[in-house]
């Protein structure tokens, strides 16, 4: 028995109807569910997540357990609209030290969002006790390009030298750009692949995605977002991740108060004596 069998069956309990008829009445704010354990959870969602047209936020105990999730998941139904939302910190964030991909997936998250797609995003406490940047913030710092659009290439260097990006020889990692005669490579941090941007005169002739390594490109793409990083949002100007998504979005949780006291607590050693050490040693770095 593979995997699309086991969603079939699953697909066709009494309960799973039940579940997608409850998350249509929006009088329902509440559903309990029970008696999911292992990857019966990732198998039950999977079989009215791909036809749904809502975003799901699931928020699972921690990162080990929010990644077996996400893997589960995507096992299930594939990697194109199911997201992992990670920590921007590579321990604990009283540490400081940031973790240069999940900042990237962090971004990619926000701004797929942005898009109004219907996403499943996977995350934990640790992730949402971080604040992100808002929408306005995000949409102002966001430029989009497409083919057949006319631009001058000096005006998107100077856009992308103003949103922080580094200019090089060669991109081989997101915050970079390169100019190459009539091609700009750009590595936006909301993609997997860095950006290469043809220009016939101040027309935008194409743009591909390309491999670093050998520098082959990979899809053709008619239009792209280029986002800066965004993750260093302040308690000052930052939201809540919760604040940042639709107000249909569905929230799954484990438990509740355990995700609540987390966040807290994670919040808590935000503002402890060796984080904000740690925060003033980088900045003057």
């Amino acid at each position: 028995m593979d995997i699309s069998e086991l969603q079939r069956i699953y697909a066709g309990h009494p309960n799973t109807k039940g579940l997608a008829a409850l998350l249509e009445d929006s009088s329902v704010r509440t559903i309990f569910l029970g008696g999911l354990h292992a990857s019966a959870a990732a198998l039950f969602v999977s079989s009215f997540l791909r036809e749904s047209k809502q975003t799901f936020v699931f928020v699972l105990g921690d990162l080990e357990e929010a990644g077996y999730f996400y893997h589960d998941l995507i096992q299930v139904n594939g990697d194109e609209h199911i997201l992992f939302f990670p920590s921007s910190y590579r321990r604990a964030i009283k540490y400081g030290q940031k973790d240069a991909a999940n900042e990237i997936l962090r971004t990619e998250v926000l701004s797929r969002l942005q898009k109004g797609e219907p996403l499943c995003v996977v995350t934990y406490p640790e992730a949402l006790a971080e604040k992100v940047v808002s929408q306005e913030e995000l949409m102002d710092k966001t430029l989009k390009l497409g083919v057949g659009e006319r631009v001058d290439t000096e005006f998107i260097t100077e856009v992308l030298a103003g949103y922080g990006f580094e200019h090089v020889d060669y991109v081989y990692e997101p915050g970079q750009y390169a100019v190459r005669g009539s091609i700009i490579d750009v590595f936006s941090f909301a993609s997997e692949y860095p950006y290469r941007i043809d220009f016939f005169g101040d027309e935008v002739d194409s743009i591909r995605t390309f491999e670093v390594e050998n520098q082959l490109s990979k899809e053709k793409k008619q239009s792209i977002a280029i986002v800066p990083e965004l993750t260093n949002a302040s308690d000052k100007n930052g939201v809540s991740f919760f604040e940042f998504i639709p107000r249909e979005t569905v929230l799954a949780m484990k438990d509740f108060l355990w995700v609540r006291e987390r966040i807290q607590a994670v919040r808590d050693e935000a503002l402890s004596p060796q984080h904000l050490r740690h925060m003033r040693e980088r900045r003057r770095n």
